[in-house]
């Protein structure tokens, strides 16, 4: 047991050390492990269970204007696929749904993709997943567009044309990702790890309202790992980091949470988490973020704040984000469930 807690702190502490920093311009999540398919297309069906559904919220400075949104929401579902003659393998499957909203303007994105994942299990606790994503989605914004072109020199006249193109709100985007996970599990003490990589923005869409516009989505490169340490019957300790890259932006994400299983019988599992993130970007400062967990059964309720404590502080007051994930797992009943790769 010492041998196997000392392994997951030295890797851990080893991942966060080579951290870099990152400020994400894509949709991001507060509590990412809690979005496993935003995280990487290889967390496709990585689960204990068959079918898992999972809703995530987001609002973010709602204490500047109750008239404007700056809002997320992602739902997605994925599944395992067993094939009977392939014991040591298994295939995922999975649809997710985003849309983002931004501003006054109305700025949104929607977002429809297809995961796929293959998992090989390289000997009895480690596996190795690939997963693929491809997506489409639509970005746009509202008509109700006021620019400095509408200032006359004296006072800012409605009437007068933006020269902007509010005829081409919407832009149409095709966009693919890809990612690789290793999983290593030991399901006697509820120990398990997750390192991966994912490569977002392959193909580079563009998504310029702008005819003849350069305009990119540059390619987002995601580095995490997601720890389950057990001690005992009743206690994990959930140690995690996260850092993605895109274009010049970076961000780090790194947190530890505290799980105690109130209890154990298979049918009124109990257990409530507890934990802090700290958010950090350009070595500055972002946000504390505390979050708690309730998990019953095969139902998880996961509640984030953030904190902020930029150098924007001075307009926030502190306040930042609430983030609400709900996660549902169905789970079949299979006689020779220890005869197909498990994943826990």
């Amino acid at each position: 047991m010492k041998n196997t807690l000392t392994l997951y702190l030295v890797a851990f502490l080893c991942f966060c050390g080579s951290l870099t920093n990152i400020n994400a311009q894509d949709i991001h999540w507060s509590q990412f492990r809690l979005s496993p398919m935003n995280l990487s297309p290889a967390a496709t069906a990585i689960f204990k269970g068959d079918v898992r559904f999972i809703g995530s919220y987001r609002n973010q400075w709602a204490n500047f204007d109750r008239n404007v949104d700056y809002l997320t929401f992602s739902g997605s579902v994925d599944m395992k696929f067993f094939a009977p003659n392939m014991r040591n393998s298994l295939f995922g499957g999975g649809l997710i749904f985003n849309h983002d909203s931004a501003g006054d303007l109305g700025l949104n994105l929607t977002q429809i993709g297809l995961n796929g994942s293959y998992t090989h299990q390289l000997a009895q606790r480690h596996f190795m997943t690939i997963g693929l994503q491809g997506s489409v989605a639509q970005r746009r914004y509202s008509n109700n567009l006021t620019v400095d072109n509408q200032w006359n020199g004296d006072v800012f006249d409605s009437s007068l044309p933006t020269r902007e193109p509010t005829d081409q709100a919407s832009t149409s985007i095709a966009d693919f990702s890809a990612g690789l996970n290793y999983h290593y599990q030991k399901p006697s003490q509820r120990s398990k790890l997750d390192v991966g990589v994912a490569l977002l923005h392959i193909n580079e869409p563009g998504h310029s309202f702008y005819d003849n516009d350069p305009l990119v989505y540059p390619k987002r490169l995601s580095l995490y790992a997601l720890g389950t340490i057990g001690l005992g019957k009743k206690f994990d300790l959930l140690p995690m980091a996260m850092r993605q890259e895109q274009g010049p932006h970076s961000q780090t994400l790194v947190g530890l949470g505290a799980r105690l299983h109130m209890n154990d019988h298979v049918a009124r599992k109990t257990a409530i988490q507890l934990g802090m993130n700290y958010r950090f970007n350009e070595l500055e400062a972002d946000a504390w973020i505390p979050n708690i967990e309730v998990h019953y059964r095969t139902l998880l309720v996961g509640v984030s704040y953030d904190i902020n404590i930029s150098e924007y502080v001075i307009n926030t007051a502190n306040r930042g984000g609430l983030e609400l994930h709900l996660n549902y797992i169905i789970t079949k009943v299979r006689l020779d469930e220890a005869k197909i790769c498990p994943i826990y």
